[in-house]
């Protein structure tokens, strides 16, 4: 009996010395967790101005309205590294004005987007519109990278329950 109590003891010491040794390991899995999504989700946009630039068969007189374009939607992508705020701290009509200024920002880049989409629309041929409209009116696709199934025009959509 003795020598079974010693033993669970002995057990009991390494495991909670096991675990609070990778407890530091395992308490902040950090910031780098959303990278790999964020770098896949660029190259496939990048992907995808290339296939639509290339359908597009763009003219040189079009070619500065595509520029636009692609510098709108890349513009304020993302904070500047070192900007972040600790909203913690913030009280809360703090915080609500603080997401009312970034949605304001966010407007206002929507708004230049859109003013930078009209613009190239504007200067491409009906057969050019086509192909746009082609590349952007199908569903998108699925966070698994598969495309989504296309909905016949026939087809009615199913009942909800």
């Amino acid at each position: 009996m003795n020598n079974y109590r010693k033993a669970v003891q002995s057990f009991l010491l390494a495991a909670s010395v096991g675990f609070f040794a990778a407890g530091p390991v395992m308490a902040d899995p950090g910031c780098d967790h959303m990278k790999g999504h964020s770098e896949r989700h660029a190259r496939m946009m990048e992907q995808h101005h290339t296939k639509l630039h290339d359908a597009l068969k763009l003219s040189a007189e079009q070619e500065p309205a595509w520029a636009k374009l692609m510098a709108s939607e890349h513009a304020g992508e993302a904070m500047p590294v070192g900007q972040t705020e600790d909203w913690t701290k913030l009280k809360a009509p703090e915080r609500a004005e603080k997401m009312l200024e970034m949605a304001k920002a966010r407007q206002a880049r929507m708004a230049e987007h859109v003013s930078a989409l009209k613009a190239l629309y504007a200067v491409l041929t009906p057969e050019q519109q086509k192909t746009f409209e082609d590349f952007h009116s199908g569903p998108r696709e699925r966070m698994s990278g598969k495309a989504a199934p296309k909905a016949k025009a026939a087809d009615k959509p199913a009942p909800r329950n």
